[in-house]
């Protein structure tokens, strides 16, 4: 399992369901102080589709977090503090090539 640096949150959506559905959920606002808008947790260890990027993606099994229908998703502080990303993992679940394009603003302004 991956862990985590002192003064740092390990985010693993593990304890958000407890299901073996492939249906996504959506993240709970407030999940870990911070607000999550189109973003939906899923159990990828049972999502056996083939040709999909699912089972890759799990990387605290069995769930991981995707954006619905390939739209934007955005996570947001709940309070008017910034936080920091020190890493994680991405992948795609449907089309190689795929970008990923992160942006950080502040009050508005990038």
């Amino acid at each position: 399992m991956p862990t985590c640096p002192a003064q740092s949150s390990l985010i693993t959506f593990d304890d958000i369901i407890t299901t073996t559905s492939i249906s996504g959920i959506p993240v709970p606002s407030g999940y870990n102080r911070l607000n999550w808008q189109n973003v939906l947790v899923v159990n990828g260890v049972n999502y056996f589709t083939p040709n999909t990027g699912y089972t890759t993606g799990v990387v605290s099994s069995p769930y991981l977090v995707f954006n619905g229908y390939g739209n934007p998703m955005a996570i947001t502080n709940m309070a008017t503090s910034t936080f920091t990303i020190n890493s994680f993992y991405s992948c795609a679940a449907w089309h190689d090539n795929t970008v990923l394009t992160m942006i950080g603003t502040r009050s508005g302004t990038v």
